[in-house]
């Protein structure tokens, strides 16, 4: 069979910097699946970009991300913080004020936003729309 492009997919093209190359590990494979996960799922991208400017708490989230509904917000605010990409700070006033910042982890996670934001820019016309 000849090498086609397929729509606007080109065939990849090795360079010479790969000639041993063998694929990541299976381990690898795993971890990748683990880091996407943690940051993947309805509004936890958005949720992790809102709190990039500082420490905010969950009215002023609800109000930053527009159709998020409360059950949703609260969900993904828990499954952040357990996966260490956000801190949940909770202080000891009446009425109880929480409010929720990135974590070290959290912070660390821009460079790669940043370069995806760069591939999905060089790829936009590849990529489908969902």
């Amino acid at each position: 069979m000849e090498n086609q492009t397929i729509g606007t997919i080109s065939p990849r093209a090795y360079g010479t910097d790969c000639d041993d190359c063998t694929g990541p590990e299976p381990i690898d494979v795993m971890r990748f699946q683990r880091a996407i996960q943690a940051i993947t799922g309805k509004w936890k991208i958005e949720i992790v970009c809102s709190l990039v400017v500082g420490a905010k708490r969950f009215g002023e989230l609800r109000r930053l991300l527009p159709g998020i509904t409360q059950h949703m917000l609260t969900e993904q605010l828990r499954d952040l913080a357990a996966n260490g990409i956000i801190i949940r700070t909770a202080f000891a006033e009446i009425p109880p004020r929480v409010e929720y910042e990135l974590s070290q982890a959290g912070i660390d996670l821009m460079p790669t936003f940043e370069a995806l934001r760069e591939w999905s820019l060089k790829y936009e016309g590849q990529l489908l729309a969902r």
